[in-house]
C-alpha cells in the first residue's frame, strides 16, 4: 500500500512502493514459477474493503503482503478478512513492519487469525521458496529457513536462511519493467548497516560485505533511462556507509554520467565523509543530502549507540553544504533527551548553512519496540507507533512540542507534516 506522500523535498513526484516490486520481480524471473499467474495489487489508499474485494476476484493460493508503519493496520484487517473467507489460503507478510513485537501489540487480533508466516529479513529468495513449495502447508514452511510462524504458545522460528551471497543474483523490477515509468527511482549499492543506533531499523538488519556490482548499477541506470526517472533515491543506509558500494556508484556513473541528468537523494554519514564524496557529489550536480544529528547531547546519543564527534559534524555539513542541498535531522522524543536538549539541538542545527528537518520520534520494530530498556518507560500509540512518553518526555510536552514545531515551522517559511517539521536554511 503506497500513502500519499508526507514530504517536503518530493513535491508531487510518484514514489510507488519499491520492495513489494523487488518480490514481484524475483518470482516472475523465476524458471520454477513459470506458468504461475501472480498480480500486484496496490490500491495507494487505505480502504481495506477494496483490497478484501480486489484479493478475492483473483482467488489466490498464496498472498505476500509488505508492510510499513503507514500500512500494517490496514493489511493486517485484509488478512484477517481473507482468512476468515479462505481459510486455506497462504498469507505471507515481509517488509519493515513484519516482525513479532509488532504483531503481538494488543491492537491486533491473534497472530494465528491473520497471517501463516513472518518474513523478517531478506525476502527475494525467501519468498520464492514458499512459492516453489508443492504444498502450501505449515510443514512446508517449517522447512524453510528464515520464517517466524505463529503458534498457540507464542512463535516457532524455522531457523537461519541461507544468506544471498550475490545481490546482483536478485532480479531488478527496473529491468524487467515492472516499475511505473516516470516515477521516482530507488537505487541499492549495498545492503545492512555497520552501525546500531537503538532508534533506527537499519541497526538490525542483516549486516552484509556483498555489493552490487558496477555492471549491475549500470544496467539499472539504462533502466532508469528508458522510464525516463525524474530523480534517484538511494535507499542504502548510507552514501559512505559501505566503501566499495559506493566506489561501484562512482565507477558507473563515471562511465555514464546518468545521474547529471536528474537528481540523487541520499543519507551521508558525516563522520565517514572523505574527499571522493565530496568528488562525487559535486560531478553529479544537483543533490539532495540528509546528515543525521538526532541529538546534541552525548550522553543522549552515548545511549542510543550514535557515535558523534561535533568538530567532525560541523566540518563535514560545511563541505556538503557547498556541494548539495542539504538539511540536517533531528528527532524529539527520544528516550534520555528533554525538551530542553531538544531545544539547543534544534538551536545548533539551524545556526548550520543548511536546512533542518526534525522528527517526532516513533518507536519502529526492530529499533526502540524491541531494543529499548525497560528504564526508558516508552509509551506509544500501537497503531502510528510514536512516542507518547518516556524518560525525560511527559505526554504534555511531546504534544506540546509537536504544537511549537508545527508554530515555528511555518513562521520559519518551512512546512510541517504528520510527523516531520521542515526549516528553510537561515544563512
Amino acid at each position: 500500500m503506497t500513502p500519499t506522500t508526507d514530504a517536503n523535498e518530493l513535491g508531487d513526484m510518484d514514489l510507488p512502493s519499491y520492495g513489494i516490486r523487488r518480490i514481484l520481480a524475483s518470482l516472475v524471473n523465476d524458471p520454477a514459477l513459470k506458468g504461475a499467474t501472480v498480480e500486484l495489487i496496490d490500491l495507494e489508499h487505505s480502504d481495506a474493503d477494496a483490497y478484501v474485494e480486489a484479493i478475492e476476484s483473483l482467488q489466490p493460493d498464496l498472498i505476500g503482503m509488505s508492510a510499513y508503519v503507514w500500512s500494517t493496520a490496514t493489511l493486517i484487517e485484509v488478512a484477517r478478512h481473507i482468512k476468515k473467507r479462505r481459510p486455506s489460503c497462504m498469507i505471507v507478510f515481509g517488509g519493515p513492519s513484519a516482525r513479532t513485537a509488532v504483531f503481538d501489540l494488543p491492537c491486533y487480533p491473534d497472530p494465528v487469525e491473520c497471517v501463516d508466516a513472518i518474513v523478517s529479513r531478506e525476502g527475494e529468495v525467501t519468498f520464492n521458496q514458499i512459492a516453489r513449495l508443492d504444498e502450501l502447508t505449515r510443514t512446508g514452511l517449517e522447512s524453510i529457513g528464515g520464517l517466524d510462524l505463529p503458534a498457540n504458545n507464542g512463535w516457532q522460528n524455522t531457523g537461519p536462511r541461507t544468506p544471498i551471497t550475490r545481490l546482483d543474483d536478485i532480479p531488478s523490477p527496473y529491468q524487467l519493467d515492472l516499475m511505473r515509468r516516470e516515477s521516482v527511482a530507488y537505487l541499492e549499492t549495498y545492503r545492512g548497516c555497520p552501525l546500531s543506533c537503538t532508534f533506527c531499523e537499519w541497526g538490525a538488519s542483516d549486516s552484509s560485505t556483498t555489493v552490487f556490482s558496477t555492471e549491475y548499477l549500470l544496467r539499472e541506470f539504462e533502466a532508469y533511462s528508458r522510464h525516463q526517472v525524474p530523480a534517484v533515491f538511494l535507499v542504502d543506509a548510507g552514501l559512505n556507509l559501505n566503501t566499495k558500494g559506493f566506489r561501484n556508484l562512482y565507477e558507473a556513473e563515471s562511465q555514464v554520467g546518468f545521474l547529471k541528468s536528474t537528481g540523487l537523494w541520499c543519507e551521508v554519514y558525516p563522520s565517514h565523509v572523505q574527499d571522493e564524496h565530496i568528488q562525487f557529489l559535486s560531478e553529479i550536480g544537483p543533490s539532495y543530502l540528509g546528515i543525521g544529528l538526532q541529538s546534541l547531547d552525548p550522553d543522549v546519543l552515548k545511549l542510543h549507540q550514535r557515535p558523534f564527534n561535533r568538530a567532525t559534524f560541523e566540518s563535514a555539513v560545511k563541505q556538503l553544504s557547498q556541494v548539495a542541498e542539504t538539511e540536517v535531522q533531528i528527532i524529539f522524543g527520544l528516550p534520555g533527551d528533554s525538551p530542553e536538549g531538544f531545544r539547543r539541538t534544534l538551536d545548533f542545527a539551524r545556526s548550520l548553512p543548511v536546512a533542518v528537518r526534525a522528527y517526532h520520534c516513533l518507536v519502529l520494530p526492530d529499533a526502540l519496540m524491541t531494543r529499548g530498556q525497560p528504564e526508558w518507560e516508552m509509551q506509544f500509540d500501537p497503531l502510528t507507533l510514536e512516542m507518547q512518553s518516556c524518560r525525560g518526555w511527559s505526554a504534555r510536552e511531546l504534544t506540546s512540542m509537536r504544537s511549537r514545531m508545527t508554530e515555528a515551522a511555518l513562521a520559519s517559511g518551512g512546512r510541517a507534516g504528520d510527523y516531520w517539521w521542515f526549516f528553510p536554511r537561515l544563512n
